[in-house]
């Protein structure tokens, strides 16, 4: 769409003069005539016919011009809709793992939206493989995630924090009264997963087939958020290695209780990730300030 051309072509019309038009326009009458010629060629038809008086619009021009106002109009409309919203800030669709969605996200969005509180912010919650689908397919602006990320040509990941998952078990479990145990105690006892997909189950099992006992241990339960495994260990289900980010409290209030295992740490990497953009949205620079100072 060529927006100069058709910004003289109505000036012409108006001032009825190709040279008065490209006065007001601060250029030189070629560049206007060109401006002009381009049209012509673009739509294929002659916009005025000259003499010696002066110019007329054809037939053809005389069709052309309300919709050149239209598109003028709805040109200046848009760059101050677009203004507003640099200005105000937009929307926001933030794509969280579960870990970082209920226990890290909600602090930082709270900030965004002390900044920007006109904007829209949505934050969808699912497990790693689900929210790097949604971010690629552009259902969310970015994504926060954990586990394993595999390097994708058109996806740049950023470390944000590092993390340790913790194995936690019930008051009244054997290993709460042992306080710490050997790597080797797990076996025979019922272990908690979250589901296949999930950044947490990723890294803890890595974490155990490197350690050489991931094949030995009895998987009790497979449940699809945080809060159901940590349910599931208090009631004596089995235990489970979890954030220390999301049981934090629950140690502290004695819902549950933290093991140390003797030799052992499962630590990890959260990640920023974002697809390459020409322009980056005013939230989404907002967001990324706020978890990098953080």
């Amino acid at each position: 769409m060529h927006v100069e051309s058709h910004r003289v072509f109505r000036a012409a019309v108006e001032y009825g003069s190709i040279t008065r038009a490209a006065q007001t326009l601060h250029m030189t009458q070629s560049t206007a005539s060109r401006h002009l010629q381009t049209l012509e060629d673009e739509y294929g038809g002659l916009l005025f016919e000259r003499s010696a008086t002066g110019i007329t619009l054809t037939p053809f021009g005389r069709a052309l011009y309300p919709y050149t106002c239209d598109l003028l109009s709805c040109h200046e409309k848009a760059k101050e809709e677009l203004a507003r919203l640099r200005r105000e800030g937009g929307g926001l669709s933030v794509g969280a793992t579960l870990s970082i969605g209920e226990y890290l996200l909600p602090q930082v969005l709270g900030e965004v939206r002390r900044t920007y509180p006109q904007a829209e912010i949505r934050m969808r919650i699912s497990n790693t493989s689900d929210v790097l689908e949604d971010l690629i397919r552009h259902r969310i602006d970015i994504a926060l995630v954990e586990g394993v990320v595999e390097p994708a040509m058109d996806l740049r990941v950023d470390t944000w924090r590092d993390d340790e998952l913790v194995l936690v078990c019930a008051p009244d479990h054997p290993f709460a009264v042992a306080g710490s145990i050997d790597l080797e105690q797990l076996v025979g006892h019922p272990v908690l997963f979250r589901e296949e997909g999930s950044g947490t189950r990723q890294v803890t099992e890595a974490a155990l087939e490197g350690a050489g006992i991931r094949s030995s241990l009895t998987i009790a339960m497979e449940l699809g958020s945080t809060e159901a495994i940590k349910s599931a260990a208090e009631a004596g289900l089995g235990v489970a290695f979890l954030s220390r980010l999301t049981v934090a409290r629950d140690c502290k209030s004695g819902r549950l209780v933290e093991v140390p295992i003797h030799g052992f740490r499962i630590s990890r990497h959260l990640y920023i990730v974002e697809r390459p953009e020409r322009f980056e949205k005013v939230l989404v620079k907002s967001l990324l300030g706020i978890l990098r100072r953080g």
